[in-house]
């Protein structure tokens, strides 16, 4: 009765070429298929040519596509527990439960927990959210700072100007953080918006 669904999840565990369309295809069933294998609620025997690394990242990319076809099954089937692959993929879900998810995380004792809700939360509106950035530019740990700053600026240019001008003085300051800082600052001087991406 799966066996498609599984041919489908597979090919985009290989990333086959079109392989993330035919999930998106398969719909709500499809992307309850992927819920129901990653969280170990149902079996599957996937013949995958992806090992290690690669599985793990086209897993996640199979989770984030069906969450994308299926929020609301996915917020249903999330574990106690998130990943930060959950983290990353609630950025995406307009959802005042994966908002209220990610500002937990947000105070985190794990940092990359931190970084990535800071981070996902970039995407969500509200006072939430925007309390849950403004208080992650107070953490000690810079990459979260670096990254809640980032936030700030892309609403606010000319605070995120002083942000980050205010974070390249600091002492522990690493050198890709800096870069990151100073690429930054050359398109917020020129007011123009920073790319999503650095370089």
């Amino acid at each position: 009765m799966n066996d498609g669904l599984d041919a489908v999840i597979a090919k985009v565990l290989d990333w086959e070429p079109g392989a993330d369309e035919a999930l998106i295809a398969a719909g709500p069933t499809g992307a309850r298929r992927v819920f129901d294998i990653y969280y170990g609620r149902a079996r599957a025997n996937l013949v995958t040519k992806a090992t290690g690394r690669e599985l793990g990242d086209n897993w996640s990319a199979a989770l984030h596509i069906a969450a994308s076809v299926a929020p609301e099954e996915f917020l249903a089937q999330l574990p106690s527990r998130v990943g930060t692959t959950e983290i990353v993929i609630l950025g995406d879900i307009d959802d005042p439960r994966a908002t209220r998810i990610l500002c937990e995380h947000a105070r985190h004792k794990d940092f990359l927990h931190r970084v990535n809700s800071v981070k996902a939360l970039a995407k969500h509106t509200g006072p939430a959210s925007r309390e849950a950035v403004e208080q992650a530019l107070a953490d000690e740990n810079l990459v979260v700072r670096s990254a809640a700053i980032r936030c700030v600026a892309d609403a606010d240019p000319g605070r995120g100007t002083t942000l980050y001008e205010a974070l390249m003085a600091e002492p522990g300051l690493t050198p890709l953080l800096r870069q990151e800082a100073r690429w930054a600052l050359s398109y917020l001087r020129e007011g123009r918006p920073i790319p999503l991406h650095p370089w």
